[in-house]
């Protein structure tokens, strides 16, 4: 009864994570609670994963990346490797090694962030279709990731659940020993067969006319729009155009919502294409502004347009864009959406359904990227210069405590969660990051679900379904541990195609471990090889947030991750088998 409630109960949770319809981390808490209101775990094991000194440590690597994305050092790096770069091979390699270099030491998410708007404007400057280089660019933070423990944080949890299973942890770089390899064939497959991506040209939001003009409109005192409702008024009066902020003397209200009441003197700020603009003009009680008109290049506007990518965690996915819940939330107005690469039609703007992937472009405050740093609602595709950079002390004081954890953790001087908390504190201490942004530098999304499954971890092995698993997969093998190795990397694969890489890894672990035991061999291979695999997603969109970061700006579909992610899983797939148990001999 214990084994088939517990795979129930996990197998509900990836379905409904897979499907999109509730966060990641309230599937995997709420399958954790079933799990515990109904006695299959205790409460003190279910909450395991909180004490798990692998989530502890991706929490401080959060704090410490924030760190290393203000000193600017990416940048430079980035800017000096890429910045000569004068063909598509050219810039494949300037840009796909030192990428990968990076994310075996830095979460892969930032890197794709800052690197994702230059390699835009670098394919146009140099006339390369960007699909040809927006999913190598993934890829290649993907298997980069692979080389070390704190690669991803995927391979932390790995290393945590281990530790916590009486196992000797494994050392920092020993993962590389197989991620090294893998990570070649990888960035050698990317080289070769990138040219056979499709050449495609994404609608480009930039170019798009409701980015063209913002205009101010004065309400007439005593006119016919004087204490009108916003929404009332609108459908009639100007129903393309996008209300963005009304100035109502010194007081601004950014993004106004439809209830809000216009007064008479108020300066209506609208934003959409420029004959809707000019209609607009000639509506009854509302005069044109015509000091405060301005194009999209122009410095004096107040507010600026912003291209941001929904993701998976972000709370109004399956909302209407037009219900006004985006403005609410975040301050700022939708005025257009791309989906794969293609711009949908105004004219239905009250049929947007937002979805993971979704490319947006947002008119917000110029405070909005400052304000929604650490928001993992969505990826921010804009370069972004009003962002500052800490001052020079505090880059050279970030680049060097780094560079101490690297080599405290790598010699073995310290474990990694002990070199990972000495540099957040020393951050902290010198004062490069404050107390209030190291804990907005959190994901709480990502930590909450690596608690949850690493919980639901604990409960495959307490309720006896992890010896269910392997016993499974031991008896569809024949009992060869090479075969049942397949089957288990297979299991990640697939698992990690649809749910979080973490969740994956978390609930794999146990039966692998188990598995292991169950045929007398070494686990080492079996552990390792769950590594690659859950970090491995190549095959979709959805199964790692990098490629779906590319997904909408690259103009890609569904069908192209299967078609080029495929093979590039098959042969990363076969390596990790072929070679695991050569360098952990069973």
């Amino acid at each position: 009864m214990a084994v088939s409630l517990t795979i129930f109960s996990i197998g509900a949770a990836l379905v409904f994570m897979a499907a999109n319809i509730i966060r990641a981390e309230l599937a995997l808490l709420g399958a954790l609670g079933v799990l515990i209101l109904c006695g299959v775990i205790e409460p003190g094991k279910a909450l395991i994963g909180f004490a798990n000194q692998g989530m502890h440590t991706v929490a401080l690597l959060f704090i410490i990346a924030d760190c290393i994305r203000r000193s600017g050092f990416l940048g430079s790096v980035c800017r000096s490797v890429i910045g000569t770069a004068h063909a598509r091979s050219g810039l494949q390699i300037r840009l796909l090694i030192p990428v990968a270099a990076m994310s075996a030491f830095i979460n892969n998410t930032p890197i794709v962030a800052m690197l994702l708007p230059v390699v835009q404007r670098l394919c146009r400057e140099l006339a390369i279709p960007a699909s040809r280089m927006l999913i190598p660019l993934s890829y290649a933070t993907i298997l980069g990731g692979m080389c070390t423990i704190i690669g991803t944080s995927t391979n932390l949890v790995v290393v945590g659940m281990v530790k916590a299973a009486g196992l000797p942890a494994p050392g920092f770089f020993e993962i590389g020993k197989i991620g090294l390899w893998v990570c070649l064939a990888g960035l050698a497959y990317l080289f070769l067969c990138s040219r056979f991506l499709p050449d495609r040209k994404p609608e480009d939001l930039s170019a798009e006319d409701p980015r063209s003009f913002t205009s101010e409109f004065i309400v007439e005192p005593g006119g016919p729009l004087d204490g009108k409702r916003l929404d009332e008024i609108q459908s009639t009066t100007f129903p393309r155009l996008f209300p963005v902020e009304i100035l109502r003397g010194a007081t601004i209200i950014p993004a106004p919502q439809g209830g809000e009441i216009l007064r008479g003197n108020d300066r209506l700020v609208l934003a959409g294409e420029a004959h809707y603009i000019v209609e607009a003009q000639g509506v009854r009680g509302l005069h044109s502004a015509r000091d405060r008109q301005f194009g999209p290049d122009e410095p004096e506007r107040r507010r600026r347009q912003v291209e941001i990518i929904v993701s998976h965690s972000c709370p109004l996915v399956g909302h209407l864009v037009g219900d006004g819940s985006f403005r609410r939330r975040y301050n700022a107005a939708v005025i257009a959406l791309s989906r794969h690469g293609e711009i949908v039609p105004r004219r239905e703007e009250k049929d947007w359904v937002l979805q993971p992937g979704d490319t947006l472009l947002v008119e917000a405050a110029p405070g909005f990227l400052w304000q929604h740093r650490y928001n993992p609602d969505f990826y921010v595709v804009t370069e972004r210069p009003e962002l500052a950079q800490s001052p020079p002390l505090h880059r050279t004081a970030t680049v060097a405590i780094f560079s101490g954890m690297i080599i405290l953790a790598g010699t073995g001087l310290l474990s990694m969660f002990q070199a990972a908390f000495a540099a957040a504190f020393l951050l902290i201490g010198l004062r490069v990051i404050s107390w209030n942004d190291a804990r907005a530098s959190l994901d709480t999304g990502v930590l909450l679900a690596i608690a949850a499954a690493i919980g639901l971890g604990e409960a495959l092995i307490v309720s006896g379904a992890a010896d269910w698993v392997a016993a499974m997969a031991v008896k569809l093998s024949g009992d060869s541990p090479w075969q049942t190795l397949a089957i288990l990397y297979g299991a990640t694969v697939l698992c990690t195609e649809v749910v979080t890489n973490n969740a994956a890894a978390a609930i794999m672990i146990p039966p692998a471990i188990a598995a292991a035991q169950r045929l007398g061999v070494n686990y080492e291979p079996f552990v390792f090889s769950i590594m690659i695999a859950a970090s491995a997603s190549f095959i979709t969109p959805i199964g790692y947030q990098t490629n779906l970061m590319v997904y909408s700006p690259g103009g890609y579909r569904f069908a192209d991750f299967v078609r080029f992610g495929l093979p590039l899983s098959l042969i990363v797939g076969t390596l990790t088998i072929a070679l695991a148990p050569v360098i952990w001999p069973f």
